[in-house]
């Protein structure tokens, strides 16, 4: 057998290439290799490994130790008791040490990991193995000697770290919590089934539940998502809440706590590409195998909480990523809930175009399963907020074409060095610049799926100091037109103001010409070609699928193909991306996408008469674009004012 590991362990975010940003290989002897050569060493990758390593023996006990259930084989019930009591023998000396001496300031302590909240996901693992095995007359004396005492050190860990953070630091939404609550529940049912738990007040499985309650009522909103607004921390909260839920019969659980997982999973119903693809919105990997697994943990449990749930397209994007890495877990999963599944309570079409009020997102699905835009109009979303107001992401069937392009492990300086910022997204800058973090507005909405089309208007907000952005999308069954409009609203800096202006700390009214750009951020090959006073885009996909652009320019400007990178799973790969920028105090920006066939012959777009006395946007309002198609036939889509 390979043996635990007899080592604390770190933060799993440091096991990443500070020269390429890539997540690192496995580890060879104390060396960590990554894909493009590097060979690095260190404590840090050390740490990383370690929390690696003991979340792979503690899924391989699980998995042992179910296999052993439903197959009987003697060697894997071994094999989850081995692993099993290895850890116990090490977890009571790192416990007896106290708090990890690995741990950040900043972490909330853990043991036998620098956070608590590592460990208590580790947690949920080993009391899934244990609850098992405590069936097994043969496997009990040896959980009961041995294995109790670390469930019940653990159990203590968990507990005062959620004594720490709801109730020192007063943070009782922080999705850590939701772990703390899973770790609980878990930890606290494999106690009571070995028989050790009387006289703790933390060792009643009630407690956890109420608990998981009440922190999904505060930090789900009734429209089902997370509330930070990311992709990943939502399918985190989801899955530990899930978790906690082991052994309770479905129709027991509260009306209101149903409807907000059923609310949960419909977001990601509503929210994925033609192919069942998620976007990772905010922040989370972009292409990770961990990531792969909950989701199919998820899906595995959704689907015996309820009958006839619609994740099927999710859980098969999915499991095609995993292939043959997966072991095979998530389908000994059976039997989670303590009665049979419930009907799926929604009856809605979860597949036409949705508008996520409070996360501000509005999600553009076409009837044919072609083409998926998001439009990022809402708040900052916090720690895991990105500085991306009014990017627009683009997914197709089998292909990302411009997609949110998700962060690499947090140990790497990409993330707030690139990732995080506007400079990644594909949305406005001025003057090359940052947006601030801030909350975008969705200022118009008209989803109409009974005729195939859709338009949103989205505003800026705070983003730019003395300028503003509007984003208008209108999705027809032919194409997707994008109309951006930015404008200046006032001078940059005292650089911009006359002696007497900056004398008097007086701010001029008269708007200063900016560099105004507009990013195009593909995770295909992609080829610009100029045309008529416009230029023509070629996202090449897989299996010969194209994605075709027209775009035009209500100013002089350029569209400037350059290297970039790409999506966070390999941020060393080289991409083509596209700046396109005017300079002056206001532009408009129009695009027209079409999948698979250059179906738009033109864009033309109508302004009104120069006007050399109106100032900013007025100076040449953009009023109208025709969409020419080359089978002869024009639309005219007037535009917002």
């Amino acid at each position: 057998m390979k043996e635990v590991l007899r080592a604390r362990g770190g933060w799993w975010h440091d096991y990443v290439c500070p020269t390429h940003g890539v997540e690192l290989d496995p580890a060879r002897g104390d060396s960590y290799p990554c894909r493009y050569g590097c060979t690095h060493q260190g404590e840090a990758f050390d740490g990383a490994w370690v929390v690696l390593e003991h979340q792979a023996r503690a899924r391989e006990a699980r998995l042992a130790a179910r296999q052993s259930r439903s197959e009987g084989a003697p060697a894997d019930r071994e094999r989850a008791l081995a692993i099993l009591t290895e850890f116990a023998a090490y977890y009571a000396e790192v416990a007896a040490g106290g708090e990890s001496e690995r741990a950040e300031g900043w972490m909330l302590k853990g043991k036998l990991f620098s956070q608590a909240l590592t460990e208590a996901i580790w947690g949920v693992q080993i009391a899934d193995a244990v609850l098992v095995l405590a069936t097994d007359e043969s496997s009990r004396p040896v959980l009961v000697d041995q294995v109790a005492p670390m469930i019940a050190s653990l159990l203590d860990t968990v507990a005062e770290a959620w004594d720490r953070l709801v109730l020192v630091r007063e943070e009782p939404a922080n999705n850590y919590v939701a772990w703390l609550n899973a770790a609980g529940a878990g930890l606290s049912q494999a106690l009571t089934a070995l028989g050790h738990s009387d006289g703790d007040p933390r060792a009643v499985p009630e407690l956890w539940l109420d608990r998981t309650l009440a922190y999904l009522d505060l930090a789900v909103d009734a429209e089902g998502w997370e509330w930070e607004g990311s992709t990943y921390y939502h399918l985190f909260v989801l899955r530990a809440g899930l978790l906690s839920l082991r052994g309770v019969d479905p129709a027991s659980i509260p009306a209101a706590t149903k409807d907000r997982l059923a609310a949960m999973v419909a977001v990601l119903i509503r929210l994925a590409g033609p192919d069942g693809a998620l976007p990772s919105l905010h922040d989370g990997p972009y292409d990770r195998l961990g990531v792969h697994l909950e989701v199919l943990e998820i899906s595995v449990l959704a689907r015996q909480l309820w009958t006839q749930i619609p994740l099927e397209t999710v859980e098969a994007w999915v499991r095609n990523r995993l292939g043959a890495e997966h072991d095979g877990l998530e389908d000994q999963l059976d039997g989670w809930f303590g009665g049979p599944a419930l009907p799926w309570p929604l009856a809605d079409d979860l597949r036409v175009s949705a508008h996520f009020a409070s996360t501000g997102y509005v999600v553009l699905h076409d009837r044919a399963e072609r083409l998926t835009a998001v439009l990022d109009a809402g708040p900052h979303g916090g720690s895991h907020g990105h500085l991306d107001k009014l990017a627009l992401y683009l997914y197709g069937d089998g292909v990302a074409w411009q997609p949110a392009p998700g962060v690499p492990p947090y140990g790497s300086g990409l993330r707030r060095g690139y990732y995080s910022r506007t400079l990644a997204q594909p949305t406005v800058r001025v003057d090359g610049v940052d947006q601030h973090a801030t909350s975008g507005t969705v200022d118009l909405v008209d989803l109409n799926p009974s005729a195939d089309t859709d338009r949103v208007v989205a505003g800026s907000g705070d983003a730019f100091s003395d300028a503003y952005a509007t984003r208008e999308l209108v999705r027809t069954a032919s194409y997707l037109l994008d109309i951006v409009r930015v404008r200046v609203t006032g001078p940059r800096s005292t650089e911009d103001r006359n002696d007497d202006d900056v004398a008097r700390g007086n701010r001029p009214a008269t708007a200063v010409a900016r560099d105004l750009t507009l990013a195009l951020r593909p995770a295909v090959p992609f080829e610009v070609t100029a045309t008529a006073g416009g230029w023509r885009t070629f996202w090449h996909g897989p299996a010969g699928q194209e994605l075709h652009g027209f775009h035009r320019a209500s100013a002089p400007s350029t569209l400037v193909a350059s290297p970039g990178r790409g999506p966070s799973d390999d941020p060393a790969m080289l991409r083509t991306v596209g700046d396109w920028t005017a300079r002056g105090t206001s532009a408009c920006f129009v695009s027209a996408y079409c999948v698979d066939d250059a179906r738009v012959a033109d864009v033309e777009l109508t302004t009104a008469p120069h006007d050399p006395t109106a100032e900013g946007e007025a100076a040449s309002a953009l009023l109208a674009v025709r969409i020419h198609m080359t089978d002869g036939t024009t639309t005219e889509h007037e535009v917002a004012r």
